[in-house]
């Protein structure tokens, strides 16, 4: 079933097609259509459970169905499907709503044949019929894979109201006019639609999905506007909430604001998310604020000069030391503050070793650690490699 390439298409065209599907970056691609995708602020840090990354798998294997459909000109099998199947069912108990997978299917759908058509025009000016065909010739069989996903984790445990909560939220952070329906939600879930409102995200240290929807459903019974997001909780509460008696539980990760203005609430919670995965990597629980990882927060505020800092530092020390040697040294350094004798032992290394490496990094990398700014750089490379998912070194008590 449309195979490529078909009668009366160029071979030229057919080779070229081949080659744009064989270069299409799935993994960057699912990432970009992810965060257009969603409706509610997100963290910039990777972090476990949220459902922006649920959105992404489902994104990303659709993707490459797509692509294999179109390249093999056979439609995909049973146990092909069964993956997407899986991620939808995934989703499905990371609280994300059935329209919003479809949502991503057809994300997917349409960023294949965009793709191609970004490439340019092949030399005979026309694609090969299939790159039009087999997308929507997928979304059937999406549409009905995800529905019966979702179907079949019905009884996943689900909060009462946490749609109509996770609807408010999302309407309220990106600043939507207040509606009928609004106000109706509101007074259904006992929220103060008015303000001042103070944004947060919670999490359960390894609680299941349906953990997460019971604190969810308590907090809405305290007065707060909270709904699921996958292995999280996030929403709104009036300034007065008292947490105390949800802080009793030593395994819940809190993270919350004052009043926030509606202009700076989409921020707050996206920043407010990257609270939570970092304090979940470092094992702390609790109530945790921002000045327990403002470096890592403000690196991720300005994603862009981050990168730039990683390449000026990391950068020809990847290129040029595969093995990694030299960057581990340079992030034991900076854990140790650029202590040589305290960097020696963790590493361990010979003193004389160490300087070797040191001099190598200071001569690919054009630093001068003796200097506190280029220990700065140094140790903000360090630091959103680290946050970023690089191999991450213990800090010194």
């Amino acid at each position: 079933m449309y195979a490529t390439p078909r009668a009366g298409v160029g071979l030229a065209a057919s080779g070229q097609l081949r080659g744009v599907l064989h270069d299409l970056d799935s993994e960057t691609l699912a990432r970009q259509l992810a965060r257009d995708l969603s409706d509610t602020p997100a963290g910039r840090i990777p972090g476990h459970g949220s459902q922006a990354g649920a959105m992404e798998d489902i994104i990303r294997r659709s993707l490459e169905l797509v692509r294999n459909w179109l390249l093999s000109g056979q439609e995909p099998g049973g146990d092909v499907l069964s993956d997407l199947y899986e991620a939808a069912r995934e989703a499905a108990r990371h609280g994300l709503a059935a329209e919003d997978a479809i949502r991503a299917c057809c994300g997917a759908a349409r960023a294949v044949p965009s793709s191609v058509t970004e490439a340019g025009l092949p030399e005979d000016g026309a694609w090969p019929p299939p790159h039009l065909e087999v997308p929507w010739a997928f979304l059937d069989i999406a549409l009905t894979t995800v529905t019966r996903a979702f179907a079949d984790q019905r009884d996943l445990p689900s909060a009462d109201g946490d749609s109509r909560a996770a609807t408010l939220f999302a309407r309220i952070c990106a600043r939507s006019a207040t509606t009928i329906e609004d106000l109706d939600r509101a007074e259904r879930l006992g929220f103060e639609l008015a303000g001042p409102h103070c944004p947060f995200v919670a999490a359960i240290d390894g609680g299941s999905a349906a953990a997460h929807a019971g604190l969810a459903a308590r907090l809405r019974s305290a007065g707060a506007l909270a709904c699921t997001q996958g292995h999280r909780v996030a929403g709104l509460t009036g300034p007065g909430f008292d947490w105390a008696g949800f802080l009793d539980d030593s395994t819940l990760i809190l993270a919350a604001e004052s009043a926030t203005g509606a202009a700076g609430l989409a921020e707050a919670v996206g920043n407010l998310h990257d609270l939570v995965t970092l304090a979940g990597r470092a094992g702390r629980r609790g109530r945790i604020r921002a000045d327990d990882f403002l470096t890592e927060l403000m690196l991720a505020n300005s994603p862009q000069l981050a990168e730039d800092i990683v390449r000026r530092v990391l950068g020809r020390l990847d290129a040029e030391d595969p093995s990694g040697t030299l960057s581990q040294t340079l992030r034991c350094l900076a854990a140790h503050g650029f202590n040589r004798t305290a960097a020696a032992a963790a590493l361990p290394a010979h003193r004389n070793t160490l300087l070797y490496r040191i001099n190598r990094i200071e001569k690919l990398t054009g630093l001068d650690l003796d200097r506190h700014a280029h220990r700065e750089l140094a140790r903000l490379a360090v630091v959103w490699r680290d946050t970023t998912g690089g191999d991450t070194l213990a800090r010194p008590e």
